[in-house]
């Protein structure tokens, strides 16, 4: 499913170099998972985040065109640190909590490197999946504000669903932070969930209100191959979850609540066209 008003080939020896940036970036993410399914070791999550984020970059810089990959990661990038720093200080959106040195220097003295990085690597992917549901095409027209409103809150959710098994992991696990209070969901309160949804829905919601104020410029014919390897490292999110999952009982949980948003989202991407009801 090319997305229509791409170019029909690539404009110049630039696009080949971004997209074997891509997948050399896109190998790294496969790697650093695959090493540690097949080692036991833990996950270096700061590094996995690198090789991610960059993946996701260029292939936004790809489909979308430098100018709107660049506001989608500024949009995710700001707000998902300035609510972290927030939640930080106050323990008033996700609960009380505090980041340890596990995952290297804090920005400000408060929130580790990786952390905004992590909101744009998946939130990409997810914003890809919200529009495939909602519209059957990863890239969306201007919608109406209800619209953008739907599509911005199904983003969150397909994010959060990440939280659920990877929060217990990398707080009880790796210990990368530390809930003060802890809660009912393996020591994890129950508002840092909401919190995170209305994180990601902020971050989503802003990019929604200035992408098509941008031109969508995609540099090279948007392949399947190519359009579907978000999904993928999404999905290799989910088998390393469940691989590794911490504690045990959360293995069960990304198959489903991760899935299933996956599977439904390729069977639309893939559907047969004229098959719409």
């Amino acid at each position: 499913m090319s997305e229509p008003g791409s170019p029909s080939i690539l404009r110049s020896g630039r696009e080949w170099a971004l997209i074997v940036l891509m997948l050399a970036f896109f190998a790294g993410h496969v790697g650093f998972h695959g090493t540690q399914l097949v080692t036991g070791t833990k996950l270096p999550f700061d590094q996995m985040t690198v090789f991610f984020s960059l993946f996701v970059i260029t292939h936004a810089c790809l489909m979308l065109g430098w100018r709107q990959a660049l506001a989608f990661l500024a949009a995710t990038a700001l707000i998902g640190f300035t609510m972290e720093f927030l939640g930080v200080k106050t323990g008033v959106i996700f609960g009380r909590y505090y980041y340890t040195d596990v995952l290297g220097w804090k920005i400000l003295g408060t929130v580790s490197w990786p952390i905004p990085l992590a909101y744009f690597m998946v939130l990409y992917p997810a914003t890809m999946m919200a529009n495939l549901l909602l519209h059957g095409t990863v890239v969306t027209d201007e919608l109406p504000l209800k619209g953008s409103l739907f599509a911005a809150l199904l983003a969150a959710m397909i994010m959060s669903a990440w939280d659920l098994s990877m929060d217990p992991y990398m707080a009880g696990e790796q210990q990368a932070w530390v809930w003060v209070d802890g809660g009912p969901y393996f020591n994890i309160p129950l508002r840092n969930f909401a919190g995170w949804v209305l994180t990601t829905f902020l971050a989503g919601f802003a990019y929604r209100l200035i992408e098509h104020r941008i031109k969508l410029n995609p540099m090279v014919h948007m392949k399947n191959w190519i359009i579907v390897l978000p999904l993928v490292c999404y999905g290799i999110l989910i088998i390393g979850d469940f691989a590794l999952g911490y504690p045990e009982a959360t293995k069960v949980i990304p198959p489903f609540v991760m899935g299933i948003a996956l599977v439904a989202s390729l069977m639309r991407m893939f559907q047969p066209a004229g098959s719409e009801a």
